[in-house]
């Protein structure tokens, strides 16, 4: 029995794409998360700036 040869077009291509769609999950993931980060830091300074009433805190 003669052993075939490996898909020599086929695996090249299946690799580039598991490894681009590794690459763009990673840069969504980090990027997403610093838009977001940017986004919410203007929400959490205003609310710092706000006087607190303790004396209504029982």
């Amino acid at each position: 029995m003669a052993k075939k040869q490996p898909n020599k077009f086929l695996a090249p291509i299946v690799i580039a794409g598991i490894t681009a769609g590794f690459f763009i999950s990673v840069y969504k993931f980090v990027f997403g998360k610093s838009k977001q980060k940017n986004e919410a830091e203007p929400h959490d300074s205003l609310t710092e700036q706000a006087p607190v009433d303790e004396s209504s805190k029982h």
